[in-house]
């Protein structure tokens, strides 16, 4: 998103809770967690400037949920090996 209004807009369709990250962030200490639409504001003024050149992202945070990743390396489409992981901390 690039604009705050955007951010907002995404809010209200989706519903709060969202995570809220700088587009060059893909986990961390810079991902927020919003549950209302102040505090939106405030995680959208810690993300930076929220423009073209600085996008954020913005995502449903579900409750109570898992967080599950799926890993797999291929050659020539044949899997050559996988691994799936759960993480241990709340998701």
């Amino acid at each position: 998103l690039t604009s705050p209004q955007d951010a907002f807009d995404f809010a209200d369709k989706v519903g709060y809770p969202v995570l809220v990250r700088p587009s060059y962030v893909l986990s961390g200490a810079a991902m927020n967690v919003a549950y209302n639409s102040g505090e939106l504001a405030r995680n959208l003024q810690v993300a930076g400037e929220v423009s073209n050149e600085h996008p954020v992202v913005l995502s449903k945070f579900l409750l109570n949920s898992k967080e599950i990743d799926i890993d797999a390396v291929a050659e020539n489409g044949e899997v050559l090996c996988h691994a799936i992981s759960e993480h241990i901390e709340q998701a």
